[in-house]
């Protein structure tokens, strides 16, 4: 007798073929895999024809557990999420019937889905102060409306010096969001790699009395002790604001690899993060909430809502290269999967930029807790002094004086031009900045200029077709119609600008190129013109045409106004003047050509045409400090001198302070104060409130100005501890300044203190 084989049980002998439900004629169709399984071992696979045919191997079906259908380019995760998975004798069945149906709502999943995501990239460049700043900002919270028991008991913060004064500057922002977007240098990065990571997080929104509250605060809690000290530093009055570590100094130029450079606890490669920046804000804020409001403020910010193990793991979908722009746009495929309700997915972006044969990380989202939605077009902000851009310098023939340092020249008040090297008659700001307290920082108009000005021209690149070579930047002194007086003097301080420089490996060097000073022609002081196009491509972002030393004895004079004045020269050091216009009586060989001098009047919007052979601003600038002195203490109008003052009296007697503080041009003179506190952190006062008029000088041998006066029952608050009729006060005076390089629009001040003991006897 012959044995004969069985088939498995529900196995059919005819044909068997799978069909798409409601195919069309243009739909594009999936690549199949029909594939058999022991647990998470793959037996084989049978082969599928173009039209669903299966050649069906009965062993491989004999010996599995699971039957699985879906595309062929899946891994066993993406067959188990999307595929059709089917125990073997579900799958007999279908053999049985000789068609295996896909819902068209399965089988579209097996197509590839094309991803995309888009965004920019920009450097911003900040100085010193700003760091500086954002520590001050975010300190403050901690001082003033933390309380320091609540953070006793989970955090050192509570024994830190935290009531110490600071800083002898005094930040003009008021909040953090004021300070990031206030307008400064930023330009697009051209030059980079950005790699997209992706996680799916599934966060409920915040409710009242969460559970979630208490790992929060506690996070909240160890972001804030992570801010840096203040150090210790007079400061006139019960509110301090404290003061950072030193922050990074420069670009570093071509060499071996960089050295890392810390831009301080708010800061991840570059990228800023919100939740370590605002966590003294953030505590102080949902300490003080009450508890139905909590959630409302949770849920509106994204780095609080969805916490880290809510989320799962990153991972990298793709990279892709920044455009000409700085802009991104970078697509993947993968296949489609579906989520839970009440889950996202998010991105985050890291940012690489060649520096010498490395690539250096410039942007570390994933580090800095940035994530962003799909549809997002985010605009990523570096501010890693590693990171360079790209300088987009515009067509046409024109040139005109585009910002000092982080000021827009609009802001510059200078009188327009009557001649090459003139202006109409200045008024009494002219040649200061800030003219609109709603531009100016903190709302102070009309600030003198001091310290180095960093000049920032835009030369358009046309210039070079009307044979502009060279360009020269000279002060002169002006009288008080505005016409010059004396002779020019120029800058000629060696100036050199940095371009990126391919190595030849695939790298980039970070190259200076010397511009001058040149003597051409006979005319000195000329600098070569940083074009953007051939022959020196690839300059950086942030670069100056010029550094002007206000202290130089050749114009430092605080009581005179200068002129500031750029002219244009060929290559053979012949000056060049806009066409139609008149000679400028500057001296030496000059010519016409197709170009306009423009003065920027305005943010954004149209320039004035300058019709004169040089291009002249009207600057006044005083490095002149301001003057603080507490000359004399005293009692019912009696003025006391002593080193060591004990004054008695009843409770109605008057204390007062004689004292001189002032610029010696009041104009510049932002204002001044006199404040008092009691003993040991105890209450505090105002003996003269805010006041920007001069006291007691200039000059020295002046009167003393006197301030309010405060009774010694005020002082020592009698009315709320009547046992309190003694007690020391140290008395405070600050002035400050309103001068500003164009980069710093803090407040320099200069600051006295006094000590006297008071007490009720009688």
């Amino acid at each position: 007798m012959v044995a004969k084989s069985r088939k498995p049980k529900g196995g059919g002998d005819g044909p068997f073929r799978i069909r798409l439900n409601a195919f069309e004629a243009d739909d594009a169709r999936p690549t199949l895999d029909l594939s058999f399984w022991v647990g998470r071992k793959l037996l084989g696979r049978s082969e599928i024809a173009e039209d669903g045919q299966v050649k069906l191997d009965q062993r491989l079906l004999a010996a599995a557990e699971t039957v699985r259908l879906g595309p062929k380019e899946a891994d066993l995760d993406c067959l188990s999420e999307v595929g059709l998975n089917l125990r073997r004798d579900v799958f007999a069945k279908s053999l049985e019937a000789g068609v295996l149906d896909v819902a068209r709502q399965r089988w579209i999943a097996w197509l590839l889905v094309t991803h995309c995501v888009t965004g920019r990239v920009r450097v911003c460049r900040r100085s010193p102060w700003w760091f500086d700043d954002l520590t001050v900002l975010a300190a403050r919270p901690i001082a003033r409306s933390v309380s320091r028991a609540s953070l006793a008991a989970s955090s050192s913060i509570a024994s830190r010096a935290i009531d110490e004064p600071a800083v002898r500057r005094v930040s003009p922002f008021s909040s953090i969001d004021e300070l990031i977007a206030w307008p400064t240098l930023c330009k697009p990065i051209c030059d980079g790699v950005v790699e997209v990571y992706r996680r799916t997080c599934c966060c409920d929104p915040w409710i009242v009395y969460d559970p979630r509250l208490e790992e929060l605060l506690q996070r909240l809690e160890e972001l804030v002790n992570r801010i840096p000290e203040p150090i210790p530093d007079p400061w006139p009055g019960p509110f301090p604001d404290p003061r950072p570590t030193p922050r990074p100094g420069p670009l570093p130029g071509p060499g071996p690899d960089p050295v890392p450079i810390d831009l301080g606890p708010f800061f991840k490669e570059g990228a800023l993060d919100q939740m370590a920046l605002r966590a003294g804000e953030d505590l102080a804020a949902i300490r003080a909430l009450p508890p139905d409001l909590l959630p409302e403020y949770i849920n509106a910010r994204p780095y609080l809502f969805c916490r880290g193990y809510s989320c799962s793991a990153p991972v990298k979908v793709a990279e892709g290269n920044l455009t000409v722009d700085g802009r991104f746009n970078i697509c993947w495929t993968e296949f489609p999967t579906l989520l839970r309700v009440g889950c996202h997915r998010e991105y985050a972006y890291v940012v690489k930029q060649p520096l010498g044969h490395l690539m250096v990380v410039v942007y570390d989202g994933l580090s800095a807790n940035d994530w962003h939605g799909y549809d997002d077009d985010p605009t990523l902000t570096t501010y890693s002094p590693l990171a360079y851009g790209c300088r987009v310098n515009p067509a046409g023939n024109f040139v005109f004086l585009n910002a000092i340092a982080d000021t827009g020249a609009h802001e510059l008040i200078t009188p327009d031009a009557d001649g090459a090297l003139s202006v109409v008659p200045p008024a009494l700001t002219s040649g200061l900045v800030f003219p609109d307290a709603g531009t100016a920082p903190a709302g102070v108009t009309e600030r003198n200029w001091g310290g180095t000005l960093k000049l920032n021209y835009t030369i358009s690149e046309g210039m070079q077709d009307v044979g502009a070579k060279y360009y020269r930047i000279g002060v002169t002194e002006a009288d008080a119609f505005g016409n010059a007086v004396g002779g020019t003097d120029y800058l000629t301080a060696g100036l050199s600008w940095n371009k990126a420089v391919p190595d030849g490996g695939g790298g980039v060097d970070i190259v200076p190129v010397t511009l001058g000073p040149k003597t051409v022609g006979g005319q000195t002081g000329l600098y070569l013109i940083p074009y953007d196009t051939n022959p020196t491509t690839e300059w950086l972002d942030g670069q100056y045409h010029g550094f002007l030393d206000t202290n130089d004895a050749r114009w430092s004079d605080p009581t005179r106004r200068h002129l500031v004045t750029i002219e244009i020269f060929d290559d053979a050091g012949q000056r060049l003047r806009p066409s139609g216009t008149p000679a400028s009586g500057l001296g030496g060989a000059e010519t016409d050509a197709a170009f306009t001098f423009r003065r920027r009047f305005q943010e954004t919007g149209a320039t004035d045409n300058v019709p004169f052979g040089a291009l002249t601003h009207l600057f006044w600038w005083d490095n002149r400090p301001v003057y603080a002195k507490i000359e004399d203490l005293r009692k019912d109008g009696l003025q006391f001198n002593d080193e060591c003052l004990f004054f008695e009296g009843d409770a109605g007697s008057t204390f007062s302070v004689g004292y001189r503080a002032f610029h010696e041009n009041e104009l510049f003179q932002y204002r001044h104060r006199i404040t008092w506190r009691r003993g040991l952190s105890g209450g505090s006062g105002e003996l003269q409130p805010y006041t920007s008029t001069n006291a007691g000088g200039p000059p020295l041998a002046a009167p003393v100005g006197i301030s309010g006066s405060n009774t010694y029952a005020q002082m020592l608050d009698t009315a709320t501890n009547p046992s309190r009729t003694k007690c020391a006060f140290t008395i405070y005076l600050v002035i400050q300044n309103k001068l500003t390089d164009g980069d710093d629009w803090g407040f320099l001040h200069a600051n006295d203190s006094a000590a006297v003991a008071i007490e009720i006897t009688s």
